[in-house]
């Protein structure tokens, strides 16, 4: 069977959950793939905070992770592994770092973001770095609420960060434009952003692996020219040295995707300047959609492997528990079309159910070929999902797993 990666996320699980970030945080300048970039929003939504130590964590059920993505790839876990565990020229969330300017002291920081993170029996931890907390947590001012239904479903990590970047920037100016009473219906602003410094924000010139472009970003007015030059070998800044090429490949892929999935939009225009029209920056035209325009979010169906259908199986053991054999779980995940919201839903009626129930996997078909629906609201946690994670023995699952 053919191998498609799913486009289909769970935005129903993510709706009415935000996370916010100081504008400093927002406009730092550093190096992350998009898939970390999703984790750290959500870890920042689901952070606790130890209240003796002040330490942030975030802890994260692969399970949920899975869903929230709509990720039914065998590959998916892997993905994860390989941001905790480092691989050789591939960096891992540990290297994750970001040069930022303080917005209390106006110093101009170089942090790791985080500084402790595993992925072992389901579950993936990440502890933040201290000095990111006060960027993340409490925040009174200069800062922005973003929403993880509009930011997990965009495909593009140019896309994430253009969209983090001109939603505070909207957020800001709309603040302002209120408070003077000068506000109008339905307005349009207008940032403009240099170049070079939206290349370092993007990571397409990484400030981080160099100490001459860190050490000039510490001045109070940067020369955005000679970090360029500085920048010459890194293989990325090569690959959008031309503009056109730049254009393409970053802000034309996040215009259509913001214009789709969220509710900003943008048209931009190059800033040009000197002998020969180079280009030097880019102003960008921010406009937010009227509340009746339907946020559209891309689902494809996809066909199931065989590591596909093993990982939903192992997943749905985890939330079912022991007290289903491997066959019981094959024969839920197959009436349930391999669907783990169908599951989880049947099994949260099953748990409220006050009659006695003496065969459960049999309730649980029923339940999913019915469509049985709940006849009171269940109150979930904080969290995305309200199951307490089983205490399994992993290796011994598996081996169940590869012999059924």
């Amino acid at each position: 069977m053919g191998k498609k990666k799913s486009e289909k996320y769970n935005i129903d699980l993510l709706k009415g959950k935000n996370y916010s970030k100081s504008n400093a945080l927002v406009n730092s300048k550093g190096k992350a793939n998009l898939l970390a970039q999703k984790l750290f929003a959500i870890g920042i939504q689901q952070a606790t905070e130890d209240e003796k130590s002040g330490i942030l964590t975030a802890e994260l059920r692969g399970t949920d992770l899975r869903k929230v993505f709509g990720n039914n790839n065998g590959s998916f876990y892997d993905e994860i592994k390989a941001l905790v565990e480092p691989i050789k020229d591939k960096p891992s969330l540990m290297d994750w770092r970001i040069v930022f300017t303080d917005d209390t002291t106006k110093s101009v920081e170089a942090i790791n973001i985080v500084t402790d993170c595993r992925f072992e029996d389901g579950i993936f931890q990440m502890r933040f770095n201290d000095k990111v907390n006060k960027e993340i947590r409490q925040l009174k001012q200069n800062y922005t609420v973003f929403s993880l239904a509009e930011t997990i479903p965009l495909k593009s990590i140019y896309s994430f960060k253009l969209y983090e970047m001109l939603k505070a920037e909207y957020d800001k100016q709309d603040y302002i434009a209120r408070k003077s009473g000068q506000r109008t219906n339905n307005p349009t602003y207008v940032t403009d952003i240099n170049i070079v410094d939206l290349k370092l924000r993007f990571g397409i010139i990484d400030s981080t692996t160099d100490k001459k472009i860190a050490d000039a970003l510490k001045k109070a007015d940067p020369d955005y020219e000679k970090i360029a030059e500085m920048a010459e070998g890194q293989k990325d800044n090569a690959k959008y040295k031309r503009f056109s090429n730049f254009r393409k490949g970053t802000i034309e892929v996040a215009q259509k995707e913001l214009a789709e999935k969220t509710s900003i939009s943008f048209e931009f225009e190059q800033l040009k300047s000197g002998r020969g029209g180079k280009t030097t920056g880019i102003r960008f035209f921010i406009k937010k959609k009227e509340p009746e325009q339907n946020i559209i979010v891309e689902e494809t169906k996809e066909e199931l492997t065989e590591d596909d259908i093993y990982q939903i199986v192992f997943d749905a053991k985890q939330m079912l528990g022991e007290e289903f054999s491997i066959k019981d779980i094959r024969a839920i995940c197959s009436v349930a079309n391999y669907d783990l919201s169908k599951i989880e839903s049947a099994k949260k009626i099953m748990d409220g159910s006050k009659s006695k129930i003496t065969n459960p996997t049999g309730w649980l078909i029923n339940a999913i070929k019915e469509e049985y629906e709940e006849s009171k609201s269940i109150n979930n946690s904080n969290g995305f999902h309200n199951f307490e994670q089983s205490d399994f023995n992993y290796a011994e699952l598996e081996k169940q797993l590869l012999d059924n």
